[in-house]
Order: C-alpha cells, then sequence, then structure tokens
C-alpha cells in the first residue's frame, strides 16, 4: 500500500486575488516505519546461486593460494550445467567453465581429440597445442594445452557421467609454469566443490 500525502497552499500574488495552488506530493513506499506499507521479504538465493558460490569461492582459494597473489571473483553464469566464473588479479586472469551432466566425458573427448587431429598426427604439428597428460585432483583424466594455458578435465568415464572442466589462465603474471600451477589447483578446486551430473 502506497500512503500519499496531499498539501495544498493557497497564496495571494499582488493583491489581484489570482488563487494560485501549490501541490507537494509526498509519497511512502517500501520504507520501514511507513503505515500501511510493508517491506518486501529478501529474494531467496537460488540453488544454483549456492552452488556457484561454493565452486568459484573454492577455485578462487586454490587458484590464489597456487598464484601467491589474492584474486576477486565475478561469478558470469551459476547453473551448473554451464557454470562459469572469471577470477582476476594483478596482470593475471583465470576463466572456469564447468559442466556437470552425462555428457561430461563425451565433451571432454571431443575437446581433446580435435586438439590431436589439428594440432598432432596428422595435423600441423604444432607442439604446444598438442594435449599434454597431467593429473588434476578429483578428475578421471585431464590434459594441459601449452600454447592456450588450458587445463582440460573431467572426472567422468565414458559409461557415467560428471562433471567437464576447462581452466583457462592469462596475463602477463603467469608465465606457463604458474599458469599450469594455477590452472591446475582451480581445476581440482572446481572438481572438489561440484556435485558430478546424472550419470
Amino acid at each position: 500500500m502506497i500512503d500519499v500525502v496531499l498539501v495544498v497552499s493557497r497564496g495571494v500574488r499582488g493583491g489581484s486575488g489570482v488563487v494560485h495552488g501549490l501541490a507537494v506530493v509526498a509519497v511512502c513506499a517500501l520504507l520501514v516505519g511507513c503505515g500501511g506499507s510493508s517491506a518486501s521479504a529478501p529474494r531467496a538465493r537460488a540453488p544454483s546461486d549456492a552452488l556457484a558460490e561454493r565452486v568459484c569461492g573454492g577455485a578462487r582459494q586454490a587458484a590464489a593460494k597456487a598464484f601467491g597473489s589474492p584474486l576477486s571473483e565475478r561469478i558470469v553464469s551459476p547453473a551448473a550445467a554451464n557454470l562459469e566464473c572469471v577470477l582476476t588479479g594483478r596482470r593475471v586472469q583465470v576463466t572456469i567453465d564447468s559442466q556437470a551432466g552425462p555428457r561430461a566425458y563425451t565433451e571432454f573427448d571431443t575437446e581433446t581429440s580435435h586438439q590431436d587431429q589439428v594440432f598432432g598426427s596428422g595435423g600441423v604439428h604444432e607442439q604446444d597445442q598438442f594435449p599434454v597428460q597431467i593429473t588434476v585432483p578429483g578428475s578421471q583424466v585431464a590434459v594441459w594445452i601449452p600454447a592456450q594455458m588450458l587445463v582440460v578435465a573431467t572426472d567422468a568415464t565414458p559409461t557415467t557421467g560428471g562433471t567437464y572442466v576447462t581452466v583457462a589462465v592469462s596475463g602477463r603474471a603467469a608465465p606457463a609454469k604458474t599458469a599450469l600451477r594455477v590452472a591446475t589447483a582451480a581445476a581440482g578446486a572446481t572438481f572438489a566443490a561440484h556435485p558430478d551430473g546424472p550419470s
């Protein structure tokens, strides 16, 4: 409910007898203490918001520790099926994409097979584009693509669903060894915090 107070002021100007009306409208709405009005209840957080905060928060802490400097976080997409967050620090950016669902292993296999075909055997032979197998805590399989400073990993198998994770590092403050360390830490934290999708 909105309370409206109307104040009318009458005055005479120059003795002409002309009556002027001045209306002042004060509107009181959605403020604590207004009579007859009620504050709306705060919006409950969606489950996806809580998930995104947990995943991105965990990844930020792990990446910042590996990087040795604080990072801020921004959630781009909170949905479990397509979660994305960006971590930013001084001259470094870490982009985390996480997809939970039954196609997690297929996504991983498609990405790594594409890299292998284009840049590996039978491709243009750019060694830094070729996926190098690495270990990421919580994953079943993981690779590092040096030219892209990108970790690609999944905790799924060909017969079970799970989570497909990519972590890309960019910026002048992230040489290859640092980028690999940061990306691996962020990916491991993502797997630790992200529930698997349906199998």
